[in-house]
């Protein structure tokens, strides 16, 4: 018979490569699938377990209204636009202040020539006061004298009548100046009090109105432009709508977790691919719904708690209306660390 020559069995090789590679790619579909249970555990339970939210940048809000009905005559800034403190934003016109202002200066003439008549009248009152004075007791001086010549049969009837009736005159024109002088001064203090009043609302009101120029309350950029040229608002209704150069993240976080939040956590604000540091600053206790943008579709309106974190020094703050994402800054939450805590003899 004819020998073949023995061969040896492939799967008995020392050496085999292809084992080596299964060995590679089944850890690594390990590794995937464990990766993938993880990110899904994340994706679903993650933000019960860490802080894991959402935020927007944001200044300091204000506007600018007027305190009285308007007639808008020109807007001098435009959206997006950086403006300062007191710089001049809209040109404005009121029909009620000009009134008012007429009221007040017509009503603050009237006043000021009745205090003059009253000083003039208070003068008068005050030189006859002396006269009156030496005039009565000139009345009861001859009266007296009158007397004593009729004492002694020296005087008629009707002198002495007269006498007394010239004293009664003179007295009562005395009494009459002095009851006058008091409440000619009385009400000479009272006018003038009411004219310090009116003058110093007429000025608050000029200063308040200044000419119809509206200015920007503090230093931000113009993000909403409400009213036109021409339009007219009412009092307390806004014109322009800002916010300040000092931003921050205006953060929603949910309740019911696991985690808690506290003024002075560090977190992550992440952007895209850039990640900044920030502090949280404080903890409102009230929820609003999420902005827009935030909301699910098909899903009713959420609410979460509002929080403000502050950028750390040094870093640069994203664009004002940036969404974000805010993240805790440390690897493990701080009910685990508590919970391990707790465990330890």
């Amino acid at each position: 018979m004819r020998f073949l020559k023995q061969r040896r069995e492939v799967h008995a090789l020392s050496s085999q490569p292809r084992t080596h590679r299964l060995t590679v790619i089944r850890w690594l579909y390990i590794a995937g699938v464990l990766a993938l249970g993880v990110w899904l555990l994340n994706f679903t339970f993650g933000g019960l377990l860490y802080l894991q939210s959402e935020g927007l940048v944001v200044g300091e809000p204000a506007v600018v209204a007027a305190e009285f009905p308007v007639t808008v005559r020109d807007i001098l800034v435009h959206q997006g636009e950086s403006v300062k403190k007191d710089q001049v934003a809209a040109i404005v016109s009121s029909q009620n202040v000009a009134e008012a202002i007429a009221r007040l200066t017509a009503d603050i003439a009237a006043r000021e020539t009745r205090r003059g008549e009253l000083r003039i009248r208070n003068s008068v009152v005050n030189a006859l006061l002396v006269r009156a004075q030496e005039r009565q007791k000139i009345a009861t001086g001859a009266r007296n004298q009158l007397e004593t010549l009729q004492s002694h049969g020296d005087l008629v009837l009707n002198q002495h009548t007269a006498a007394v009736d010239m004293e009664f005159r003179s007295y009562q024109d005395l009494e009459a100046l002095k009851a006058e002088q008091p409440v000619l001064e009385d009400e000479l203090r009272t006018l003038t009090a009411a004219l310090a009043d009116a003058e110093s609302a007429i000025g608050d009101l000029r200063k308040l109105y200044d000419d119809g120029r509206l200015r920007i309350p503090i230093d931000g950029v113009v993000s909403r432009i409400i009213a036109n040229k021409g339009s007219v608002t009412r009092a307390g209704d806004p014109l322009i709508e800002l916010y300040g150069t000092e931003r921050f993240v205006l953060g929603y976080v949910p309740t019911g977790t696991l985690y808690s939040v506290a003024v002075g956590d560090e977190v992550q604000i992440k952007v895209g691919l850039q990640t900044v540091r920030g502090t949280i600053t404080r903890v409102e206790p009230v929820a609003a719904a999420l902005p827009r943008e935030f909301q699910r579709a098909f899903a009713p309106v959420d609410t979460q708690q509002l929080i403000r974190v502050e950028f750390a020094p040094g870093e640069v703050p994203p664009p004002l209306f940036t969404k974000v994402n805010l993240r805790s800054a440390h690897i493990m939450p701080r009910w685990v660390d508590r919970f391990w805590r707790d465990r330890r003899p």
